[in-house]
């Protein structure tokens, strides 16, 4: 339990962490082009929302004035999937593959991923766990349905698809729950665990001693092993000596 504390705490820190960066690339006026726009519309959801909790407007009217105006607002949502997707591979994929297993959630908790019976680990799988865990591949998909269908027909799909996305991550959860080595969906598509980083140091450090103490060990053995060979060489001569002696 205490190991999927710190791994949740781990992964709210990250998700903190990515936000805080996608946040601040969004604010470079080339990146976010259609902000004014954006905020025009979301605007207009507010109201809504505003009319609807006020009862001045009826839940039929509220769901018809909503989902054209969503479904305008996802369509000039591309630069924030586009940056967000970017972000999260990038963080969670090619940053913790360099950073040997860590992000900064893990590294503070003392957190590590490693391969399953020490195998190396490559991009793909933190790809693999990225795609799982943080549903990187959801917000795509939703972008091209909005831009495939229609805004009378695409809602209905919308809402599954962000249905199978906390399925994922129920399921994920779970597994994580009542494994006991806490590996999730993920971490079992990807062949990974994590595991305590004071753990992953200890059982280095004992391979390391156990590596020397056999090295050592053989050491002994080659020098034993030529000191009975000199000895049986030594005792020959005598041997020798005495024979011609006589």
């Amino acid at each position: 339990m205490k190991l999927l504390l710190k791994r949740l705490g781990a992964y709210f820190i990250d998700y903190l962490v990515v936000n805080i960066i996608i946040y601040g690339v969004m604010l470079l006026p080339f990146i976010n082009l259609n902000k004014e726009e954006y905020n025009t519309k979301y605007n207009e959801i507010i109201q809504v929302n505003e009319q609807f909790q006020n009862n001045e407007i009826s839940s039929e009217e509220f769901n018809e004035a909503l989902v054209p105006i969503a479904y305008d607002l996802y369509r000039l949502n591309v630069s924030y999937v586009v940056v967000s997707t970017v972000c999260f591979i990038g963080y969670f994929v090619f940053f913790q593959f360099l950073n040997k297993g860590q992000t900064i959630g893990k590294k503070l908790c003392k957190l590590r991923v490693k391969g399953i019976n020490d195998k190396q680990l490559t991009l793909a799988n933190f790809l693999v766990r990225a795609l799982i865990l943080y549903n990187i591949l959801i917000p795509i998909f939703e972008l091209i349905i909005v831009y495939v269908m229609s805004a009378d027909t695409y809602y209905p799909v919308y809402q599954n698809i962000n249905l199978v996305s906390y399925i994922i991550l129920y399921i994920t959860l779970f597994v994580m729950l009542v494994r006991q080595d806490g590996r999730g969906l993920h971490d079992l598509l990807a062949n990974t665990i994590v595991l305590d980083d004071a753990l992953i140091n200890q059982v280095e450090e004992a391979v390391i001693v156990e590596k020397d103490k056999n090295i050592k060990d053989d050491e002994n053995s080659e020098k034993n092993g030529k000191k009975v060979v000199n000895d049986e060489k030594t005792q020959n001569k005598k041997k020798k000596t005495k024979a011609s002696e006589k």
